[in-house]
C-alpha cells in the first residue's frame, strides 16, 4: 500500500527544513548588503529541503535497500509500453493546463509559462546521476531515467536530459519516459496554482474538486470519447447522477464501464496491464452487489502495472505529505478522474476513487529496511460506491 505518512513524521522534517534552511546557507548569503536577496535565498533552500523531506526520511529510517543486497526480480508486465499514442500523449498533456487555467480564473500562458522552471525544479530535486545525451526518438528512455536501476520500477529521479529533452523537442513527448516527467512537472504548476497558501483552505479543497470534475468530463469528451461504454438500456439507469431505485440499476455494467475506460488507456499505451478484483478477500471471483442494491456500500479495485506515470504520481503525493502543498492533485488523476465522472455523473452512482501503490518485487522485502519507493510499481484503483 502507499508509505504511510504520520504527522510526526512531517512535523518532524519541516522543523529540520526550517532550521537547515538558514544553517546551509552558503558565506556569500550572510554577507550579502541586501537582506531581500538573503530572505528569498533561505526560502529557496528551505522548499529544497522540504521538497525532499520524504526522501530524507526513506534515507535515515532505513526504508532503501542496502547496497550489497541484489535488486530483486520484477515482473516483465510492470514495464511501462516505450511509447503513448502520439495524438493521446498530447492531449493528457494539455488537458490539464487547459482545465486549471479555467478553475483557477487565469490564462493558459500563465500556467504554461511556469512550465520551464518546474522542469528545473524537478531536476534539481530528483536528480538521479543520469547522464549522457538525450536518446534517439526511436529508443525509451530507460536506463538514464532511472540510473541504472532496474526495469520496471517506478521512474522517481530526473536526469536533466528529461528537462533538455522537453524544451527542444528531441525527444517526442510520447515516449513514457518523458511523458512520465512532463506529467510531473504539469502536476507540480497545478500544485502551485491551486494550492497557493494565500487561497484559504475551503478554497484550495472547492477549487481541486472542481478540477478533478472538469478533468474528468474533458478527458471523458476528448481523448476517451472512444471508449465502449454501457447505457442506461444496458441496465445502468440513473443516468445523469439523477440516481433512482438501486434495485433497477445493475452495478456489474457499471463495473464493465470502468474496465472499457481503462482498456481504451492501456490500448493508447499509459499502462501494461489492469486487472479487476472483485469480492476481495472473499475468494470469490463473482460480484455481489446485494449490499449496494440494499443501500449500503461496496468496493471493487484494479491493479494497474506498468503505468507510465506511478513515479511522477508519487512523487506528486510525496510534495503532499512532506510541504502540506497540493493535497488532491496528483497525475494518477489522468486514470481516476474520467472514472469518477464517468461513476457519478453519468451514471448516478456516488462513489470515491482512492490510488495507492504496491510493491512488485518477487518475494517480500527484507522487513529490517522496510522498502524502496521505486518497487512501488504497481498502482492499486480502489473504487467505493457509496452508500445513499
Amino acid at each position: 500500500m502507499k508509505p504511510p505518512s504520520p504527522a510526526t513524521r512531517r512535523s518532524a522534517l519541516l522543523k529540520f527544513a526550517s532550521v537547515t534552511s538558514l544553517v546551509a546557507l552558503p558565506p556569500a548569503a550572510f554577507s550579502a548588503n541586501d537582506l531581500g536577496t538573503l530572505v528569498r535565498t533561505a526560502v529557496v533552500r528551505s522548499a529544497q529541503i522540504a521538497d525532499q523531506a520524504d526522501s530524507v526520511w526513506q534515507q535515515v529510517a532505513g526504508e532503501v535497500v542496502p547496497a550489497w543486497q541484489k535488486p530483486q526480480a520484477l515482473a516483465a508486465q510492470n514495464e511501462p509500453p516505450p511509447f503513448l499514442d502520439e495524438t493521446f500523449a498530447s492531449e493528457l498533456l494539455t488537458l490539464p493546463l487547459v482545465v486549471g487555467a479555467q478553475v483557477a480564473g487565469v490564462p493558459l500562458s500563465v500556467l504554461t509559462t511556469m512550465l520551464p522552471a518546474a522542469r528545473n525544479e524537478a531536476v534539481l530535486l530528483y536528480a538521479d546521476g543520469g547522464t549522457g545525451p538525450a536518446p534517439l526518438n526511436n529508443e525509451p528512455f530507460y536506463g538514464k531515467a532511472t540510473g541504472g536501476a532496474a526495469r520496471g520500477t517506478a521512474v522517481r529521479g530526473f536526469p536533466r536530459e528529461l528537462a533538455a529533452a522537453a524544451e527542444d523537442g528531441t525527444v517526442p513527448l510520447a515516449n513514457s519516459t518523458l511523458f512520465n516527467f512532463e506529467s510531473y512537472v504539469r502536476w507540480r504548476v497545478l500544485q502551485s496554482v491551486l494550492s497557493d497558501p494565500q487561497r484559504s483552505p475551503l478554497e484550495r479543497k472547492r477549487l481541486q474538486r472542481a478540477f478533478d470534475e472538469k478533468l474528468g468530463c474533458a478527458l471523458l469528451e476528448g481523448p476517451l470519447r472512444d471508449a465502449a461504454l454501457p447505457t442506461a438500456a444496458d441496465g445502468v439507469g440513473g443516468g445523469g447522477g439523477g440516481g433512482g431505485d438501486r434495485a433497477t440499476r445493475s452495478l456489474k455494467v457499471a463495473v464493465e464501464g470502468c474496465g472499457a475506460l481503462l482498456s481504451l488507456m492501456r490500448q493508447r499505451g499509459l499502462f501494461s496491464t489492469s486487472s479487476l478484483q472483485l469480492s476481495l478477500g472473499s475468494g470469490s471471483d463473482l460480484f455481489d452487489e446485494g449490499d449496494w442494491q440494499a443501500g449500503g456500500s461496496t468496493s471493487w479495485q484494479y491493479v494497474i502495472a506498468g503505468s507510465a506515470i506511478v513515479g511522477g504520481s508519487q512523487l506528486a503525493q510525496d510534495r503532499t505529505a512532506a510541504t502540506g502543498m497540493g493535497a488532491g492533485l496528483y497525475p494518477g488523476q489522468l486514470l481516476t478522474a474520467p472514472l469518477s465522472v464517468y461513476l457519478n455523473r453519468q451514471l448516478g452512482i456516488r462513489s470515491r476513487i482512492d490510488e495507492y501503490f504496491l510493491d512488485n518485487r518477487v518475494g517480500r522485502p527484507d522487513p529490517r529496511t522496510f522498502s524502496d519507493p521505486r518497487y512501488y510499481s504497481e498502482v492499486l484503483l480502489e473504487i467505493v460506491a457509496l452508500e445513499e
